[in-house]
């Protein structure tokens, strides 16, 4: 009897301590706001132009932060803002595609990716501009939307892909030149709203 109850004890004891463990990997999801939800920012649509489209609003809850991001359309770009829980910018960037890459960063690219994974697919592609203080802010603006190749630029890759027979999707920052900076595991899009 003592020897069951000793037996019970350790397996919820393991069990408490898988949870524990498996919930220290937190993955990050972002979801659609209303602007009166979104914090006081500097850059609003008067101050980015008069072409600015389609203007979208979003929070994503992490571990260690909250973000907020601007998405919006501005001369056939689909562009993105993230600020800081206090509305600081941290970085601005668009979409692109394969073709907008430079030869020797996309092959470095693709040569770390092929090693990483079984079999992949580049979901998304951004090209981003991180700004490193308050002063920044106005050349790392005009360097986004006159599509500057700048060295501190970063691309960011959206992939999906299959590693060890597990089904994988991750994001991948490299640098201007194509080397990696870090990787972080995304979970896939929110269908709650889908009802049947």
């Amino acid at each position: 009897m003592f020897r069951l109850k000793k037996i019970g004890f350790s397996v919820v004891l393991l069990f408490f301590c898988v949870i524990t463990i498996v919930a220290q990997n937190k993955i990050e999801r972002e979801h659609r706001i209303l602007k009166s939800q979104f914090p006081e920012v500097l850059y609003t649509k008067e101050k980015l132009g008069d072409d600015v489209k389609k203007i979208k609003y979003y929070k994503e809850v992490g571990p260690q932060e909250v973000v907020y991001t601007t998405k919006f359309k501005k001369v056939k770009l689909h562009y993105h803002m993230q600020y800081s829980n206090n509305g600081d910018l941290q970085n601005i960037g668009f979409r692109i595609k394969q073709v907008d890459f430079p030869f020797e960063a996309f092959t470095a690219i693709n040569n770390q990716l092929v090693y990483s994974y079984d079999k992949f697919k580049i979901i998304r592609m951004y090209q981003q501009y991180p700004v490193q203080s308050k002063e920044d802010e106005a050349s790392v603006l005009k360097s986004a939307f006159m599509n500057l190749m700048e060295p501190n630029m970063q691309y960011r890759l959206i992939v999906k892909g299959r590693k060890d027979g597990k089904k994988v999707l991750k994001e991948f920052w490299f640098t201007a030149s194509g080397s990696f900076v870090k990787e972080r595991n995304m979970l896939p899009a929110n269908y709650d709203r889908v009802l049947y």
